[in-house]
């Protein structure tokens, strides 16, 4: 039977650091969906060699919506047939779950013997996917060797992306209606200003608004104001300032503290 560890989330992310990396990730062509990009610039910053990202893991309505490789494909498989797993463990219990194919007496013996014989002796790391509280899905990565990802960096990725994603950037921009005329022109001019200084589209740019103001705290209005007085950059991360850095902001970036992580181990 495994064994689940707490880990107190650092107080010290460079989230502005993190977000410019993830928004030059997902900027470089390829012609794929926003999904997969964000799939692959998880799986460039945290490394491994694979990744898939699966809502609803253990639900009817379970979903990949992306796996960059057949092996990440393979064990989100593996995990839907047999219903147990690491991935489904982080869902169910929304704390990071790490498994060892190699490791012995783990928790989900059919899922452990039938994923080494498809992908061989790999480390896997599910990270519930939760910006709001609730568990929406799974982000998970392979590896063949560790260490294991940085378990507050893991968990602000996934809760970023998860914020990028899952909300429709377009029935977001419906919604401006209900803000005032100034509100919504900062919106406007700052999704064209990010989609200039990174080549991409307006969904993808809206996208990574909402996440920089989900990583900080702040409301849309206020990371747009930033963007549009040239304080804040995503492609020039060096010169960007944080919405709590704001002349008279009172907003405090409390979300990556006291956050409960857990690893699943023999």
């Amino acid at each position: 039977m495994g064994w689940l560890r707490k880990e107190r989330f650092v107080a010290t992310l460079d989230k502005t650091g993190l977000l410019a990396r993830m928004a030059r990730a997902i900027a470089e062509p390829s012609g794929e969906p926003l999904e997969v990009r964000l799939c692959h610039a998880y799986l460039r910053i945290l490394g491994g060699n694979g990744a898939a990202l699966t809502l609803s893991n253990t639900r009817a309505e379970r979903v990949t919506l992306c796996s960059t490789d057949d092996a990440a494909a393979r064990l989100e498989d593996l995990q839907e047939v047999l219903g147990e797993g690491p991935g489904n463990q982080a869902y169910r219990s929304g704390t990071i779950v790490t498994l060892d194919l190699n490791s012995q007496g783990s928790a989900w013996s059919s899922f452990t013997a039938a994923a080494q014989a498809a992908v061989g002796e790999l480390t896997l790391h599910a990270v519930p996917i939760r910006p709001a509280g609730q568990v929406l899905g799974v982000l998970t990565t392979h590896r063949s060797a560790p260490p294991v990802p940085d378990a507050a960096t893991a968990q602000f990725l996934a809760d970023a992306i998860g914020t990028a994603l899952l909300q429709n950037p377009e029935g977001y921009l419906h919604d401006l209606d209900s803000r005032t005329w100034t509100d919504r022109a900062a919106i406007h001019q700052a999704t064209g200003m990010v989609l200039t200084q990174l080549g991409i589209t307006v969904t993808d740019a809206v996208a990574l608004l909402r996440a920089h103001a989900f990583a900080h705290n702040a409301s849309m209005t206020e990371v747009a104001r930033l963007v549009v007085d040239r304080r804040l950059r995503f492609a020039d991360p060096d010169t960007s300032l944080r919405p709590d850095q704001l002349p008279g902001s009172s907003r405090e970036s409390n979300r990556d503290t006291d956050t409960d992580g857990g690893t699943q181990t023999s």
